[in-house]
């Protein structure tokens, strides 16, 4: 009876099991295909979602400039004013005019000058005057000491006689020669009453335009330890320059004669031509910002251009031509290293290759620096058979937006990589 029983227990213990097995290798089965098929499904979602911006390689000219910002200014700008004290009795120019050396611009009141002057002129007729009484002085005094000597000589008169005569005639010397200085200086007072009177007469100094004027009529001139401008004038404005202050970081590159265009918001859209004339070595540093002073010519014959203008200018530093030449974003890409969601799969599948793919890994390999080497070669990745492949090329020069390829494996109508997006 009890071994009845033992039979029985271990017959349904069998038959326990047997279910079991029947229910746990679908289900295994169902879990192996599952993952399988997100596996697979993940893998090829993210091939389908990386889509490559690219460029293809051509000949291209590529010029590299430097900006910098500064004024328009007249080659010579001239301040004209007055060195005399007194009233301005009229003005003879107005702003813009153009004028010629020598032309007047504005007189002063020159009456109480010329009333100086009067005094001046006799003055100097006086000193001459005290010349001539001087001379006859002289004269007299070389007469007496002649007859004082003869006298003397046949010893009629005594030594204190004819040393009385020599002391006269030395005294009659010293008083013309004073009186001959006195003309000297009723002279210079009279040249210099002259001067000022001349001085009130201002004149052009340069041929040029009148830019401002400072002076009415009637306003009182008080001329001190400076010079009062009155009139500034501007030196052929057909011809002037643009001074710009050039970065410290930019100045090894400019040269005497590059050329140069600029524009000014006056003529927004229009560029104006320009050459480097001079470069200036003294620093000019504002806000801890070096810069140097540079001059460029230019033609302003139809007179568009106006002193004081603010403009911005490019300087062509360096060009070539026909070159093979690459966006510089293609500098700044790399493919990015797979995240770990898609690298990992789902279900026991997942388990099995978790490792990753060699492509997994290549991706991961590939994504390294792009920076300048010792020998100027830098890396990109061009699209071979629908993939990133990663290439060392040397560069050259680069106007910012585009580098020049001097040397490498890069050749016309390749497709540089820029950019890459998900679908």
């Amino acid at each position: 009876m009890a071994d009845k029983i033992l039979v029985e227990a271990i017959t349904r213990r069998r038959k326990r099991f047997q279910l079991r097995g029947w229910i746990v290798w679908p289900l295994l089965i169902l879990a192996l295909a599952g993952g399988s098929y997100g596996y697979l499904q993940t893998r090829t979602t993210a091939t389908a979602m990386i889509r490559y911006t690219t460029t293809e390689v051509k000949p291209a000219d590529i010029t590299v400039t430097v900006t910098a910002v500064g004024t328009v200014q007249p080659i010579q700008q001239v301040d004209v004013g007055s060195l005399i004290s007194g009233t301005i009795s009229e003005v003879d120019v107005a702003v813009n005019d153009t004028v010629t050396k020598g032309q007047v611009l504005a007189r002063l009141d020159t009456s109480s000058l010329e009333a100086e002057l009067a005094r001046d002129l006799a003055t100097l007729s006086a000193r001459k005057a005290d010349v001539e009484d001087a001379l006859a002085t002289q004269e007299a005094a070389i007469a007496n000491l002649d007859r004082t000597q003869k006298i003397h000589d046949k010893g009629l008169n005594s030594n204190e006689e004819l040393a009385a005569a020599i002391t006269a005639k030395r005294r009659a010397d010293a008083g013309l020669a004073s009186a001959v200085a006195n003309v000297q200086v009723a002279e210079a007072d009279v040249k210099l009453s002259q001067t000022n009177i001349d001085k009130a007469v201002i004149v052009a100094p340069i041929d040029g335009m009148v830019l401002d004027l400072k002076a009415d009529l009637g306003q009182t001139v008080s001329a001190s330890t400076t010079t009062v401008v009155l009139f500034t004038l501007a030196h052929d404005l057909g011809q002037m320059e643009l001074q710009i202050d050039v970065d410290e970081a930019d100045i090894g590159k400019v040269q005497v004669g590059n050329s140069a265009a600029f524009s000014v918001d006056a003529y927004l859209g229009q560029s104006f031509p320009a050459s480097v004339s001079e470069m200036h070595f003294a620093p000019q540093t504002v806000d801890g910002i070096v810069t140097y002073p540079t001059i460029l010519t230019i033609d302003n014959s139809d007179l568009r251009l106006r002193p004081g203008m603010t403009a911005s200018a490019d300087v062509t530093v360096e060009e070539v031509t026909d070159v093979i030449s690459v966006p510089n974003a293609a500098f700044r890409y790399t493919p990015p290293v797979a995240p770990a969601a898609t690298r990992r799969s789902s279900g026991l599948l997942g388990m099995l290759f978790s490792g990753g793919s060699p492509g997994d890994r290549n991706r991961q390999n590939t994504s390294k620096t792009n920076a300048v080497t010792k020998e100027g070669f830098r890396n990109l990745y061009i699209l071979k058979d629908g993939e990133p492949t990663r290439i060392a090329v040397k560069t050259g020069v680069t106007d910012g937006d585009t580098t020049q390829v001097l040397e490498g494996p890069l050749t016309a109508g390749d497709l540089v990589i820029t950019a890459q997006s998900s679908r």
